[in-house]
């Protein structure tokens, strides 16, 4: 089989999903052109009165909480732990209530029985119960000065931020129609648009929206309208490239020939892996290993089986799913990290490898030029064209220069994407805002 073949496959398959979006990425922006000054802002306004605050602290929880939001969740709320008076107000679904809640919205769908429950009225109307009673029993203790939440999870009457990723707009102007969106979220339209109406009314009465991205930031003005005096960005951060004693780990030196190439993205569906460009990875390297170098491999990690016809390639490693210290590991063993995302709210995967000195090669969409800047830390292709893909790895792979900016740029990213400070930037946000 050719290697472009599955790549021609899935494209016409998912062709209409996660075509070029309307909010279209800001010139390149390089994250650490502001790093004194992102950081020296949140520290005036909390050498104030910002440590005096009473944030109540709202995120549906998984069962494993430093799991939720693929950890973001938990390490955000750890930060703010001593900058402010944080109360966890968050909601955890005891387990016979979320066993309840996926049997009742289990359906047969595509061949398989497939459960909504996270999207239906019930889950709704539970977790604004539980979030409300928890906001009014610690009120009685002393007033919450303001809530921040992880998503619209519901409007409440104190002051209240929400901080994300992305929203419903953004996401689904990423298809050709709302419906195409919507099988892939396996919801309906119907309830799909009732959760975009949703969380665009907790928008219009929100004090704040804090988005990850600048990116994002265009999406919520140009195309959820809120005002944009009312959106801030405050980037998340990452918690890998730590050894188990919690020091930096010495950056390994890259010396050419580079041919190791990574794939990392957890993905369940194989619309996941189209969506995160993980065929057009496959394809291009078998263009390099015919063209460029036989000896170039990839390793793909976060897919539990391969999601492509027939067995991997020669030359791709399929890893499957690790734990995030195996996957921390590969970001030291590797020479190039890959993902040519079609929809990527943001990509904390490319920071970890910023961080580890490890360039890469994206796209110029959504928030990643903010992350990448083409020359200095990797580059970014425009098109789903595995030959423009394979051009942009083998160019980067032969450019020292790049490796010895990414190898001394490494723990300033790594400074900068922490959890520390954008614990800094959001408690900021709060606290200017309200006071």
């Amino acid at each position: 089989m050719a290697a472009a073949s599955p790549w021609r496959d899935l494209h016409r398959k998912y062709g209409g999903l996660y075509l070029e979006h309307p909010i279209r990425p800001l010139e390149g922006r390089d994250p650490l052109e502001s790093f004194e000054y992102a950081g020296g802002q949140a520290m005036t306004a909390l050498g104030g009165e910002a440590e005096r605050l009473r944030i109540g602290y709202a995120c549906l929880w998984e069962p494993v909480r430093d799991r939720t939001w693929s950890g973001s969740a938990w390490h955000l709320r750890q930060a703010m732990l001593p900058l402010c008076d944080t109360v966890d107000i968050g909601v955890q679904l005891p387990s016979l209530t979320r066993t309840a809640l996926k049997a009742v919205h289990t359906r047969y769908r595509g061949g398989r029985f497939t459960t909504s429950w996270c999207y239906s009225r019930l889950t709704d109307a539970y977790v604004r119960r539980v979030f409300r009673r928890g906001i009014s029993e610690n009120s009685k203790q002393r007033r919450i000065d303001a809530v921040l939440m992880i998503d619209a999870l519901a409007a409440v009457p104190e002051p209240f931020f929400v901080y994300y990723d992305s929203s419903w707009d953004a996401l689904i102007s990423s298809a050709d129609s709302p419906e195409r969106y919507a099988a892939v979220r396996l919801i309906t339209p119907a309830n799909m648009r009732r959760r975009r109406e949703m969380q665009l009314s907790v928008y219009e009465r929100a004090t704040g929206v804090i988005a990850e991205s600048h990116w994002l930031r265009r999406s919520l003005i140009e195309q959820s309208g809120v005002s944009p005096a009312k959106v801030h960005v405050a980037p998340p951060a990452i918690v890998a490239g730590k050894s188990e004693g919690g020091e930096a780990r010495p950056l390994r030196e890259r010396e050419a020939p580079r041919r190791k190439l990574l794939f990392v993205g957890r993905q369940h569906e194989v619309t996941d892996f189209y969506r995160k460009g993980g065929d057009l990875v496959v394809a291009a390297l078998g263009i390099l290993r015919r063209d460029y170098d036989p000896q170039i491999t990839l390793t793909m990690v976060g897919m539990e089986k391969w999601p492509l016809p027939g067995e991997p390639p020669e030359g791709v490693n399929f890893q499957g799913v690790l734990p995030p210290e195996e996957v921390a590991k590969l970001y030291d063993s590797h020479d190039l990290f890959v993902m040519p995302s079609r929809m990527e709210p943001f990509g904390l995967v490319f920071v970890e490898a910023l961080s580890r000195g490890m360039p890469c090669v994206a796209r110029n969409a959504c928030a990643m030029p903010e992350v990448i800047t083409p020359g200095v830390s990797g580059a970014l292709i425009e098109r789903d064209d595995p030959n423009e893909l394979a051009a942009a790895i083998a160019d980067v792979l032969a450019d020292d220069d790049i490796y010895l900016r990414c190898a001394a740029r490494a723990p300033q990213m790594a400074a900068y994407f922490s959890w520390q400070r954008a614990a800094r930037e959001v408690v900021d946000v709060v606290a200017t805002t309200i006071r």
